[in-house]
Parts: C-alpha cells; structure tokens; sequence
C-alpha cells in the first residue's frame, strides 16, 4: 500500500468514487457560493436573489451568471485605496501576496492572495508536480525572474513542499541557465514550451546537447503546448515533458499524469464546467469542444464563481489507467480570443504550431500575421529556419508548409522566410498570432 500511494499525493482525493467526487464539489459550491455573496461586493451584486441551496445537481450551475475577465477589471475601477475594489473577499489586513494577470488582452488584474488562500493554491500544485513525476529526490531548476506572474511562484513553492530542491535562475542569460543547469546537475525544469525550445537551441550553438543534460522530467506552463511541440521538447531534452492548464485568476485546474494523454481536471479543488462555444447554455458531450468554466472552491481571498475562461478545450470521459477517477479533457485547443473567422473559415493558431513542430523541425521559430488586402483577408507566414536555406531549399519546403497548412485549416497561406535570429524570442507567453484587420 505504502509503494502504490506513492503514486498520488493525496491517494484519497485522487482515488474518491466519481459520485462521491461530484457530490463533495457541489457541496462546497454552496459553501463558497454563500462566502462570496457574504463577502465580495462583486457577488453580492451577481447573486442578489439566488439561494446557494438551490444549486443540487450540475445543471442548477446553469441558472448562475457567468463571470467574464471583463467583470473582473470593471470591478476593479474605483477609489478603493487596497486596488482591488469588489473583488476582495477578506479583510486586506490579511493579504499576504500580490499577482496580476498579464494583461495580454487588456487592463491587468490585480489579484490578492491571502496566506491561506496561497497555500491553497500551492496544495493544487503539489498534485501537479506529483503527477509529473516530481520527487523529493529531485533538483528542479526555474529559469526565470517570476516578476508578478503566478504560475512559476506556485511552482517554486509546490516543488519545496513536495520535498524537491529549487534553484531560481532568473538572473542569468539562457547560456548562464544552461551552464548552471549542467554545473549543479539538475534533474527537473518548470518553463515555457517556446522557452525549452530556445534553451536546446541555444545549448546546440554551445557545442552541447540538451539531451546531455540530465534533465529527467519538465513541467510547461505559461502558453499552450501542442502534442506535437511537446514531442519535440522530448526529443531535443530526452526527458518527459508534461502540461497543465490555468490562470491568475482561476488557478491551475487541469495537468497531465505520467499517460501524457490529455490532462485530469483538479477536482475537487476545482467545479468545472464545459459549456458550448456559441450560447455557453449547455454541458457539451464527450469528445465535443467547449468552453470551460471555473470554479476554484478553496480560493477565499479573491472570490471566483463560473469563471468563463475562454479557454477551448475537447471533453473526455472521467477515469484513466494511472488510477485518477477525476474528469479529463483530451486537449486544450487555444483561446476564444484567438480563434477567429479568416474567409469564413475558424482558425486557431495552434493548427499552425501543431504542423510546424511536427512535420518541419527545420523551422525553429515563426509568426503569423493576419492582414486586409482589399475586401480580403491574408494570412502572412513568416518562418525562420535553423539554417539559412538556399532558393530551391526554400521553394521546396514553401511548398509542402502550404500544402500540409491547407489539408489542416483549409485555408492558403503567404509564406517568407527571414534569416536566423531575425523573428523575436519569448520566455514568458509568446505572442506569435497578429490580427491586425481591425487596425
């Protein structure tokens, strides 16, 4: 018994009766409901009128207002001197930490986080690291200053409660973080995909392989991580490379477990919801896409209730082979922000990601740009291969991205080559997909 509970930090929870699962979340979905109109002046206005007991089953959760990031900034415009406004749910004598979100689509949110509401947060983390294959035995390094952004200070902080060592490297240049890497004999990463990418990029240029390294395991986070990017990290790093899905303001309430195939919701940390894309009225089937919708249930200090991520993810069935019982989705295919109609056709960003990484790894970085030329939209690819590419290379290899991203997205593609080093580099959340129509 002692062996098999090593494979789950809470064997419990992990393990709980799927009935017993949903009937402890909607249980705490009451409490939490009643604490955030109790104590958010935001809530106090969403759920004026609705008795938390009314919701019995999943689908009473469809009779609440949904809370967009919009909600979030407007209730954050006033003169309250803590900068929160009526997104508070505790006294600010008891904040302990500041974070915001990265204002990627617009004003920033400032969230508070109280101690007890941050250990909560760490606990979930514990779970993710855990199923990643983090150990006490291991020494995990983070190459990155964390500024304000969240995911790496719960990772920070999960990895020294599970038992691991964790050395920062948010200070040094990528060639400093690998050389550090190597020095200390790391066996762990937490980065961003795009990120893992440059550093086995940047170790090629230094006559070393990241795969030499001995990095073991590496948990992403930041931006999504395609099955086809997330290949490649393992290739070029030899180590197993796990995701998760999350946010400032929700937390982090899905990951991967050592299957690697799609990733388990949080539960019961977290009561999640699926919805449609187009009405958000209605629970989608298995293996159908949805939008999902967040309910952190131990989160007291900044008070979230149905939380529209925007995130599109496909549902799967409940249940796997590591001997989880909680709810998985099968996949996480971008953002409602970044999908968008381009000559009627919906596009997602990651169809290009997917392609690039898993039939042209010549190609090491890339940017799309979505222009009007007259009444019609084009969609400008620029790609950045390893190497500098002779004429017929290039016409050659133009030619099968076209064709491969037309059998993908049934849409054409203008494709120019830049010289290498010329595209940008990320290390945080990348920012390759331009719409520039409503300029």
């Amino acid at each position: 018994m002692e062996i098999q509970s090593r494979n789950f930090w809470n064997p419990v929870l992990e393990t709980l009766d799927r009935e017993r699962l949903v009937e402890l979340e909607l249980k705490n979905f009451r409490k939490y409901m009643a604490y955030a109109k109790k104590n958010s002046l935001l809530y106090q206005k969403k759920l004026k009128g609705i008795d938390p007991k009314q919701i019995q089953t999943k689908k009473d959760l469809l009779k609440l207002p949904l809370t967009d990031k919009e909600d979030l900034r407007l209730a954050q415009i006033s003169e309250d001197p803590t900068i929160y406004g009526d997104l508070l749910g505790i006294d600010p004598v008891y904040i302990s930490d500041f974070r915001q979100t990265s204002g990627t689509t617009g004003k920033p949110v400032y969230v508070p986080e109280s101690y007890e509401s941050w250990q909560w947060r760490v606990e979930v983390w514990c779970h993710i690291l855990w199923m990643a294959g983090f150990r006490e035995t291991d020494r995990v390094f983070i190459p990155f200053g964390y500024n304000v952004y969240v995911a790496f200070w719960e990772g920070h902080y999960a990895a020294q409660k599970i038992g691991c060592e964790v050395v920062p490297g948010g200070a040094l240049d990528t060639k400093g973080r690998l050389n550090k890497i190597r020095e200390i004999k790391a066996t762990a990463l937490l980065n961003t995909p795009t990120y893992g990418l440059h550093m086995a990029q940047v170790a090629k240029k230094m006559g070393i392989t990241a795969k030499d390294l001995g990095i073991k395991r590496m948990q992403c986070a930041g931006e999504p991580l395609p099955q086809a990017t997330r290949k490649m990290l393992e290739k070029n790093w030899n180590a197993e490379v796990y995701d998760h899905i999350g946010g400032t303001e929700p937390c982090a309430w899905a990951a991967m477990c050592s299957d690697r195939n799609g990733l388990h919701i949080m539960e019961p940390f977290f009561l999640v919801e699926i919805l449609d894309m187009e009405t958000r009225t209605r629970e989608v089937e298995e293996g159908e896409l949805g939008v999902a919708v967040v309910t952190p249930l131990g989160r007291h200090s900044f008070p979230l209730v149905r939380f529209n991520t925007n995130d599109v993810v496909r549902k799967s069935k409940s249940g796997c082979s590591c001997g989880r019982t909680s709810m998985k989705i099968s996949g996480v295919e971008g953002r409602m922000d970044d999908l968008t109609k381009i000559r009627g056709v919906l596009f997602t960003p990651v169809a290009v990601e997917e392609v690039l990484r898993k039939r042209f790894p010549v190609i090491i970085e890339y940017e799309i740009i979505v222009q009007k030329k007259g009444i019609m939209d084009e969609i400008n690819l620029r790609l950045e291969p390893e190497q500098e590419l002779g004429l017929e290379k290039q016409r050659e290899l133009e030619s099968k991205v076209r064709e491969k991203l037309k059998m993908r997205t049934n849409l054409r593609f203008n494709i120019q080559f830049e010289k290498p080093g010329v595209l940008p580099r990320y290390t945080l959340k990348s920012k390759r997909f331009k719409d520039l129509r409503g300029l």
